[in-house]
């Protein structure tokens, strides 16, 4: 990625990326193939863009997050 795209998704370190936990996940043909274009048109692996895309969900709904802690 690009440093003008920073992101917190780019912060693991390299021993937390070693550590990646597999996750099985489905989605619609449609959605499915858009990521292959953009993958493919960028150079960034699907993966990324998924692991991008997770922590802008779980960022957005950190006030959720928060109040479950003890």
């Amino acid at each position: 990625m690009n440093a003008a795209h920073a992101h917190p998704a780019d912060d693991l370190s390299a021993a937390a990326v070693n550590r990646l936990e597999p996750m099985l996940i489905r989605l619609p043909p449609n959605l499915a193939g858009r990521l292959r274009q953009l993958a493919r048109a960028t150079r960034i692996r699907q993966s990324d863009y998924l692991r991008e895309a997770v922590s802008d969900l779980l960022a957005k709904y950190e006030h959720l997050l928060a109040s479950e802690q003890p």
